[in-house]
């Protein structure tokens, strides 16, 4: 099975100096990364003063084609691969090349995500915050200045891009946003001058926008194949919206049936922020409805 590779952009500046991997539409649902890296890019063609841009996006061209969350060529979810083999599948061929010649050699991975058509979620930047890699990491995500930023404890899910900067010992933020096949001006902006604001903390870019705000921190795993799950099969009532504050034991969402009566409640386990919401309302047990983040108390 033929894969198709990204092409990378590699932007240059007048001077040596880091090297950032940016990529965007690693998911093909998911339009925001790809606009704000090509939009960084294009930014960067005349303002990069120091150092090299690597961009590739998007990232999974086939997925990014048809729409879609995994590949139509094998069903693979690229983020879920990484780094990928030379003689795998092709969306394992896809994360090879990318950890190969996008990710390997930098000094920072930048991975721009949203929520795609699936769920919901705020304007964040995520990090793994463990060693010393965790320590830049959360630098960068400082930086970025999202309206929320989420510190994860331990290493990376394994398949992600940013398994395989932390294996490569390469910083590495995310960045997600409300997704849902839109694309909101603010967002997409934050997006951009996040970016710029990492660069220029790298000395890459002589000026950036100023953070307009202090983040909301949050601390948590962060995994969304492992969120809080549908107890029963029925409809997804929602009681609450993405980075809202809720308290534990309130109720975040109902599930019903077709006739509106309550079958169960789903709970919040702790108090925090509501990071992630289901966006279809048609749930069975088992699927990943809503994660709740608890505060960093550490900042």
């Amino acid at each position: 099975m033929q894969a198709e590779l990204p092409g990378v952009t590699v932007i240059r500046g007048a001077s040596p100096g880091p090297t950032v991997a940016v990529l965007g539409g690693v998911h093909g649902d998911e339009y925001e990364g790809v606009i704000a890296a090509t939009a960084i890019g294009r930014i960067l063609q005349s303002g990069l003063v120091r150092g090299t841009v690597r961009v590739a996006a998007p990232a999974h061209p086939a997925a990014w084609a048809a729409r879609t969350r995994r590949s139509p060529l094998d069903g693979a979810d690229l983020a879920r691969v990484f780094p990928g083999r030379p003689d795998g599948s092709a969306t394992e061929r896809v994360a090879h090349a990318i950890t190969e010649h996008v990710i390997r050699g930098s000094d920072l991975l930048v991975d721009l995500h949203s929520a795609g058509s699936g769920f919901e979620m705020p304007f964040l930047c995520g990090y793994h915050g463990d060693g010393d890699s965790g320590v830049e990491s959360q630098r960068y995500a400082d930086a970025f200045a999202a309206n929320f930023t989420w510190r994860h404890d331990g290493v990376p899910a394994p398949g992600r891009s940013l398994t395989a900067a932390e294996q490569l010992g390469i910083p590495a933020i995310y960045v997600e946003g409300h997704g849902g096949l839109s694309v909101r001006d603010g967002e997409l902006m934050g997006y951009v001058d996040g970016v710029r604001r990492v660069l220029h903390l790298l000395g890459m870019l002589a000026e950036a926008p100023p953070r307009s705000h202090e983040p909301v921190r949050v601390r948590g795993a962060g995994n969304t194949d492992a969120g809080m799950p549908a107890m029963s099969a029925g409809y997804l009532v929602v009681c609450n919206r993405v980075g809202d504050a809720v308290r534990c034991g309130d109720v975040i969402a109902r599930i019903v049936d077709v006739a509106g009566t309550d079958i169960a409640d789903v709970v919040a386990p702790n108090a925090g922020v509501v990071m992630l919401l289901r966006r279809d309302a048609l749930v069975s047990a088992g699927d990943t409805v809503c994660i709740v983040a608890p505060a960093d108390d550490e900042r």
